[in-house]
């Protein structure tokens, strides 16, 4: 158990992908934590070390992969609610909203340039949710509870928990 060359090397290198330092998801994908992890929990449904997005309304979680997204608007539902996931800069910086405003339902699309196009109304929506250009301008999009993790926790924490499949 354990890295070898200890928890300093884990954030050493020049890549800084994902958050995290260079070589520290792979090593986290071939077990070798950092800390005591009860391994009959893993959940082989993603690799241990995969970066997901917990989306998170009521009791009900799910979890969104962010290593197949990389700028775009993920929607989907998290126990019945629909939301949307906005992502930007190949997954560094994510956010996740309710797709409802003012009773209506809306879906997304990515835009370039961390801006985002409802389907619905052609509004143009910036990276915080924010309505601009369109009938929709002034609104604001509600955000929901997320957590950014590794895999193994999440699946650690939320033995159910659902995936978020495109």
């Amino acid at each position: 158990m354990g890295v070898e060359g200890g928890l300093e090397t884990l954030f050493t290198g020049a890549s800084y992908g994902n958050g995290f330092g260079s070589g520290y998801q792979d090593r986290i994908n071939s077990e070798q934590f950092a800390f005591p992890v009860d391994k009959d929990k893993l959940d082989g449904r993603l690799s241990a070390g995969e970066i997901v997005l917990t989306v998170e309304i009521g009791d009900a979680v799910t979890a969104f992969p962010l290593g197949d997204i990389d700028g775009g608007a993920i929607n989907g539902k998290v126990g019945g609610e629909p939301v949307v996931v906005f992502t930007a800069m190949g997954g560094l910086s994510v956010t996740a909203f309710s797709r409802t405003v003012d009773g209506q339902t809306l879906s997304f699309e990515y835009a370039g340039a961390r801006r985002f196009t409802d389907n619905e109304t052609g509004t143009s929506w910036d990276f915080a949710g924010r309505g601009g250009d369109g009938p929709l301008a002034g609104n604001r999009l509600e955000r929901v509870s997320t957590r950014r993790s590794f895999w193994f926790a999440v699946a650690i924490s939320f033995p159910d928990i659902e995936i978020h499949t495109p």
